[in-house]
C-alpha cells in the first residue's frame, strides 16, 4: 500500500505519490532540515526481501552517487526505513521524454538541443565506468534546464559483480516505472547484443542513444513489431528510414542521418565508439560543435531558439590560426557565439579557491587575468585574447582574487601573507599597497575609484584605490541572522551595488544567502532575491548568478533596480561553492564572458611503501581527506558535489568496500577526526552558519554534541591518542590560520599553540600525545613541517627540507610521513627518540606517479592517509584533465539571450 501524504521516511516528509512501477515507489517529499522538495525512491515492500532486487536498488545508489553532472538527476541520500532500502533524489519539475513524445513532434531545435545534452550525460557516464544499459524515452526527464538522465537501476559498474545485478526489466505498459523480465533493457531500446545475451559496453548505450533520438527525431519508435518475436527480428535484422525521410516536416539537418545510422548499426564495430564522439557530431550538426565556427538554426522564435545554447564554440587550436575580432562595445551584439578553452602555462596549475576567485576579464574584455601555481610560485597571469601566449605579472607573489579598474590599466588584488590589498600596472612598475585587508571575496572597482570588498564578520568597506583608510558601508543584520557580506558589483550609476549576505545554516526560516542592493553611502539596502551566489552586472542590463553549477542571466533594469523575466542558462558546470555563494566566472563590458570548469574527479588509491599501487574499487568522485579509523578497517573521507557546492561525510568498509553516508544535514561537513577509541567521528560542520567542530558518535540517538563553536571557520585536525586533547585550525582576518588545543578534562577551555602572521594547519599528535606535528609557512611561500611539544610549542624542530604538507606519524612513533610541495611524493623521516625529540634525515619513500602538472590539481596539499604499521598509504589521486584549471571564454555570450532592459 503507497504511503499516505504527511508520512515520514527518515526525515522525510512524503508530500504526493509520483509513481508505482515493477520494483519502487516514487514520492515527493520534503527534507524537513534543509527545507528543500526532494524525491524518495523506495523498494517496494513485498520485494523489500529479495536479494537480487535490494542489490539492483543498491546498484542505482552507487552509480547515480558516482555521476555528478548537469544532465543526469543528482543522488542526495540512501538510507533504510524498516527494513525497506530508499534513494533520495533531486526533485525535477517538468515531463518525461515518453509523455512529451505523446504531444506530437519535437521542434527540430529542440530534438538536437536534447541529443546533445543527453550525449553529454552519457559521455560523463561511461568516463566514470558505467553503462546506463536502459536508455530509454520514460528514463528522461525534461526540465526547465534541459535534459535528465534518470534511472540507473540496470547500471552496470565495473566493481560490481555480474550476479550482483540480478535480473532486469521489460516494460510495455504505461503509467508503469519498471516491469520484472529477464533481459537487462526495454526490448525497443535494445542493441543486437543484448538480445542475444552477450555483454553490454558502452556502445550498446549508443545503439539505444540511436533509437531514442530516431524517436525525438521522427515521432515513430525506429524497431517496432506486432509482437515481442517481431520486434526482435526488427531489431536484430531490419533498418528503419532515414531521420530525413520520416521526419515530416523535412525540418533537421541532413547530416543528422549519418549520426543516427552510425548508432543503430547491427554490428558494435560499426557504431560511434564513444559517447564524447557522437555529442561532438551532434554539436558539429547543431552549428555548436568546436569543429566548425558556422551556425545551425531553423528556429525563428526566442522560445525555440534559446535552446541551442551557445551557437559556435571554437577550440583554442582554431585561435591559432584565426584572428578573435573583440568588440568594442556591448550595444549591437553580433549574431554567433564563440567559445574556446584557456589553460594555464604548461607546467601550471590554477588553484581550487573557496571565497577567493581565480580570474578576471579586463572591461573591455581583451585581456584574461588569472592565478596560477607556477614552479611553486602562485602569481597572477595575464593572457590577451588575440593571443595564445600568458606572461605573468611581476610583482604580483602570493596573490589571489584579481579584479580590474575601470580603465584598464591596473589590476586589483589581495596578498593573504602580509594581509594587504593593492594594485599593479599592467604596463610595468611594482604593486602599489591600498590599504590592509584580507581576502574576503572579490573586491571591485568603481568608475569614481572607489574599491568595495568584504571584511569577514563585519560587511562591506569601501577605499579609495589612491589609498587610504576603509570606510564601512554595509552591517551586518543580527535578526536575519546574518553572518557575512560578500561579492559587491557596481551598478551602472556608479551610486548602487549589490552584493550576498550569508545567513546562519541552522536556520532554515532565515539561512537562505540573499542578494541586496545597496547604496554607496550606505542610505539604501533592498532584497533583490534570495539565492547561494554572487550576483554580477552585466550591460546593458543584466544580472549573472549561478545555481546548482548552472551560470544564469536574468535581464535586469538598473533604474528600477528590479528583475524582469526568467532566469535563462548560459553556461554548465561551472566551479563554484554554495555555502559562501563563491562563483568563479567573470563578465566584461563588451559583451565578453569568461568561468572555471567543475567536476573534477580522484580516485582513491592504496600503495605501498615501494610505490606499487591498487584500488579499493571506490567510485571516481571529489574526493577530499581520507581518515582511517584505528582499527584500519575502516575510513571515513569527505565527497564534494561541486554541482550544489557542498560535501558530505562517507564511512567506507575496506574490507568490502561499501559506502554508508554518515552525514547530509549541512552544506558542508568535512575534516573528520576519528575518536581514539574509533566510538563517533569528531568533524567540521556548519551548525552555526561557519563550519565549526561537532562529535557524533555511533551509538545511542546519534546527535550532534558541540565542541568548539567560534564566530570564525574551525577545522579539525587531531585527537590525542589518550583522549584529552583536541587540535584543530582556527581562521581569523588578523592571523590567518591558526592551530589551538581543546581539553576534553578538566577546565575544558580551548586554548592557543601556535598564533603567528603565518598560516598553521594539519597538526598531528604523536603517539604519546606528548608532540604536534604540523605544517607552517613561516619561511616562505611554501609551508614546511615542524614538530613542537604540546606543552612547549615555542621551540619547535623543522623537519622538512624543501616544503611540505600532511604529516602523519607511525603508531610506534619511530617515523614520521609528509607530502612533498611537489605534490606527487610521500617523504619518510626516521624517529630516533621521542623522549627528548629526535628526527633523522627526511628521505624519498615512494612516487605517486603524478608527471603531469596538469593532473597535479592539488600543488600544495597532498590528501591521504597511512596504515596505523606505517605499510600502506590510502591517496586521492586526480583522474584526467581538471575541469577546474580550464577557463572557458565566451564571446558574444548575449545573443542567445532575449533583448535586455536597458536604460
Amino acid at each position: 500500500m503507497p504511503m499516505e501524504t504527511g508520512s515520514r521516511v527518515g526525515p522525510y516528509e512524503i508530500l504526493a505519490l509520483l509513481g508505482i512501477g515493477g520494483m519502487g515507489e516514487v514520492y515527493k517529499a520534503r527534507d524537513s532540515r534543509l527545507d528543500r522538495t526532494v524525491a524518495i525512491k523506495l523498494l517496494r515492500a513485498d520485494v523489500a526481501g529479495r536479494a537480487d532486487r535490494r542489490a539492483r536498488f543498491e546498484t542505482e545508489a552507487r552509480a547515480t552517487s558516482s555521476l555528478t553532472h548537469p544532465h543526469i538527476c543528482r543522488l542526495y541520500d540512501v538510507g533504510d526505513d524498516n527494513g525497506r532500502p530508499y534513494i533520495v533524489m533531486e526533485y525535477l519539475e517538468g515531463e518525461t521524454l515518453d509523455d512529451r513524445l505523446t504531444r506530437g513532434l519535437l521542434p527540430a531545435a529542440d530534438v538536437m538541443h536534447y541529443a546533445v545534452q543527453i550525449a553529454d550525460a552519457l559521455a560523463h557516464a561511461h568516463r566514470t565506468h558505467i553503462v546506463h544499459r536502459d536508455l530509454k524515452p520514460s528514463n528522461v526527464m525534461l526540465t526547465s534546464s534541459g535534459a535528465k538522465l534518470l534511472d540507473f537501476g540496470l547500471a552496470r559498474l565495473d566493481v560490481a559483480e555480474p550476479a550482483a545485478l540480478g535480473t532486469s526489466t521489460i516494460s510495455f505498459e504505461q503509467g508503469t516505472l519498471t516491469e520484472e523480465g529477464t533481459i537487462i533493457g526495454t526490448f525497443q531500446y535494445m542493441a543486437p547484443e543484448q538480445l542475444q545475451g552477450k555483454d553490454a559496453d558502452v556502445r550498446t548505450d549508443i545503439f539505444a542513444f540511436g533509437t531514442l533520438l530516431y524517436e525525438m527525431a521522427t515521432g515513430r519508435k525506429a524497431f517496432d513489431g506486432p509482437t515481442q518475436a517481431g520486434l526482435i527480428a526488427s531489431l536484430l535484422t531490419e533498418q528503419p528510414p532515414s531521420v530525413s525521410q520520416a521526419r515530416v516536416d523535412g525540418d533537421l539537418p541532413p547530416a543528422l542521418d549519418h549520426a543516427v545510422e552510425r548508432c543503430i548499426a547491427k554490428d558494435p564495430d560499426d557504431r560511434w565508439q564513444t559517447a564524447r564522439d557522437l555529442q561532438r557530431e551532434l554539436e558539429w550538426i547543431a552549428g555548436t560543435g568546436s569543429s566548425v565556427t558556422r551556425t545551425w538554426t531553423r528556429a525563428t522564435s526566442w522560445g525555440r531558439s534559446r535552446t541551442l545554447m551557445m551557437a559556435a564554440v571554437v577550440a583554442m587550436a582554431a585561435a591559432a590560426t584565426t584572428a578573435i575580432v573583440l568588440r568594442p562595445t556591448a550595444t549591437e551584439v553580433p549574431r554567433e557565439v564563440t567559445r574556446f578553452i584557456v589553460t594555464p602555462p604548461s607546467g601550471s596549475i590554477i588553484p581550487f579557491g573557496e571565497q577567493r576567485t581565480r580570474l578576471a576579464l579586463s572591461p573591455d574584455g581583451r585581456t584574461l587575468a588569472f592565478v596560477a601555481f607556477n614552479e611553486g610560485n602562485l602569481q597572477i597571469w595575464l593572457q590577451p585574447l588575440e593571443s595564445l601566449v600568458a606572461r605573468p605579472l611581476p610583482g604580483t607573489d602570493g596573490a589571489v582574487s584579481p579584479f580590474w579598474s575601470p580603465d584598464n590599466k591596473y589590476v586589483g588584488f589581495f596578498t593573504p601573507l602580509t594581509g594587504e590589498l593593492k594594485k599593479i600596472d599592467v604596463s610595468g612598475g611594482p604593486a602599489q599597497t591600498i590599504c590592509a585587508a584580507a581576502a574576503e571575496g572579490v573586491a571591485e572597482w568603481g568608475s569614481d575609484g572607489t574599491i568595495l570588498f568584504s571584511v569577514f564578520r563585519s560587511g562591506i568597506f569601501r577605499v579609495s584605490a589612491d589609498g587610504g583608510m576603509p570606510t564601512r558601508v554595509t552591517s551586518l543584520d543580527t535578526a536575519q541572522r546574518e553572518i557575512n557580506h560578500y561579492w559587491p558589483s557596481f551598478l551602472p550609476d556608479g551610486k548602487h551595488f549589490v552584493y550576498l549576505a550569508t545567513a546562519n545554516a541552522s536556520d532554515t526560516t532565515k539561512a537562505i544567502p540573499s542578494v541586496y542592493i545597496a547604496a554607496l553611502d550606505g542610505t539604501e539596502r533592498t532584497l533583490l532575491d534570495r539565492v547561494h551566489s554572487r550576483a554580477v552586472f552585466a550591460p546593458p542590463g543584466y544580472l549573472l548568478f549561478e545555481d546548482q553549477g548552472t551560470l544564469l542571466a536574468q535581464s535586469f533594469d538598473p533604474v528600477s533596480r528590479r528583475v524582469v523575466g526568467q532566469a535563462v542558462p548560459i553556461a554548465d558546470s561551472i566551479a563554484s561553492l554554495r555555502t559562501l555563494g563563491t562563483a568563479h566566472f567573470s563578465v566584461s563590458a563588451t559583451n565578453a564572458l569568461a568561468y572555471l570548469g567543475s567536476g573534477d574527479t580522484f580516485e582513491m588509491i592504496w600503495y605501498d611503501r615501494r610505490g606499487t599501487s591498487s584500488s579499493p574499487g571506490w567510485m571516481n568522485q571529489w574526493y577530499g581527506e581520507p581518515r582511517l579509523s584505528p582499527d584500519a578497517r575502516r575510513a571515513i573521507v569527505d565527497v564534494f558535489d561541486p554541482r550544489s557546492g557542498t560535501s558530505d561525510l562517507w564511512i567506507y568498509d575496506l574490507q568490502r568496500n561499501v559506502p554508508t553516508r554518515f552525514t547530509s544535514e549541512s552544506p558542508s561537513d568535512k575534516n573528520a577526526v576519528w575518536s581514539p577509541s574509533g566510538d563517533g567521528i569528531l568533524y567540521s560542520t556548519e551548525q552555526g552558519g561557519s563550519p565549526n567542530l561537532y562529535f557524533r558518535g555511533f551509538g545511542g540517538s546519534g546527535d550532534l554534541q558541540s565542541i568548539v563553536v567560534n564566530p570564525g571557520p574551525v577545522f579539525a585536525d587531531d585527537w590525542s591518542p589518550d583522549g584529552n586533547l583536541i587540535v584543530y585550525t582556527a581562521t581569523t582576518t588578523k592571523s590567518g590560520q591558526d592551530l589551538w588545543l581543546k581539553p576534553l578534562t578538566g577546565d575544558r577551555k580551548e586554548r592557543v599553540f601556535l598564533n603567528t602572521r603565518f598560516d598553521e594547519e594539519s597538526a598531528r599528535f604523536s603517539p604519546d600525545s606528548r608532540w604536534l606535528a604540523f605544517s607552517s609557512n613561516e619561511t616562505g611561500a611554501t609551508p614546511d613541517i615542524y614538530v613542537a611539544r604540546v606543552d612547549q610549542p615555542g621551540e619547535r624542530v623543522r623537519i622538512s627540507n624543501g616544503g611540505g604538507t600532511g604529516p602523519r606519524w607511525r603508531r610506534d612513533g619511530k617515523e614520521l610521513f609528509y607530502a612533498a610541495i611537489d605534490g606527487r611524493t610521500i617523504m619518510s623521516v626516521p624517529i630516533d627518540s621521542l623522549a627528548p625529540f629526535r628526527a633523522g634525515t627526511p628521505t624519498r619513500l615512494f612516487s605517486l606517479g603524478l608527471d603531469s602538472a596538469v593532473t597535479r590539481t592539488r600543488v600544495r596539499k597532498t590528501v591521504y592517509d597511512v596504515s596505523p604499521d606505517g605499510q600502506r598509504f590510502l591517496v586521492s589521486v586526480p583522474t584526467g584533465q581538471p575541469a577546474s584549471s580550464q577557463i572557458t571564454v565566451v564571446l558574444n555570450w548575449q545573443a542567445i539571450l532575449p533583448p535586455a532592459v536597458s536604460d
